[in-house]
């Protein structure tokens, strides 16, 4: 896969999902951002956390690689998925609806849902990777990021780039279904 299509292409995956954000869910009154269509099921702020708190492990391994890269090693143009990766990405292939149930450690939290740091910072956190992708022409793709897992999974920096933001993509296409619901507030 081409490394230079590839940043532009994610690139503007995030623009759009900002400005996603911005007009479907930064429109809505509190009291429908909060609410959900089910106490087991997540409303938008929810989707919105979980997001935050799910993708900041791995932005700030980006960043870290950003930071710390090797000033003396030609980045490669081109990146092949490695198994993990793949296997990630069909994990959160935005086109599926299939329900997979997140890991303690990612899921909303009560003391979670304010509205405007959850925003906030998921601003914060998109804008950060997207100044990973910005200066990721510099670094080798095919560098290992450690999963927050367990130490011996291992992606590539290529694949983690993929997979947050398909993860993104996914669970703003929750969001928007819980705003399609009957019972979803008209205000």
């Amino acid at each position: 896969m081409d490394v230079t299509a590839t940043r532009e292409d994610l690139l503007q995956q995030l623009r759009q999902i900002k400005q996603t954000v911005k007009e479907e869910f930064e429109t809505l009154s509190e009291n429908q951002i909060q609410w959900k269509p089910a106490p087991e099921k997540w409303g938008v702020l929810e989707c919105l956390i979980h997001l935050n708190i799910a993708n900041q492990y791995y932005v700030n391994q980006l960043k870290f690689k950003v930071e710390h890269a090797p000033t003396n090693i030609l980045p490669s143009f081109n990146f092949e998925m490695s198994f993990n990766g793949r296997l990630m990405l069909g994990i959160l292939d935005p086109k599926s609806t299939r329900k997979i149930p997140s890991p303690g450690m990612f899921k909303p939290k009560p003391y979670h849902l304010d509205t405007q740091k959850g925003l906030i910072r998921f601003y914060e956190i998109i804008g950060d990777l997207e100044q990973v992708l910005e200066a990721s022409d510099t670094l080798d793709w095919n560098t290992k990021i450690v999963s927050p897992f367990t130490a011996l999974i291992k992606f590539r920096l290529g694949d983690v780039l993929l997979f947050v933001t398909a993860h993104y993509q996914r669970h703003l296409n929750q969001a928007r279904r819980v705003i399609l619901q009957p019972d979803f507030p008209i205000s």
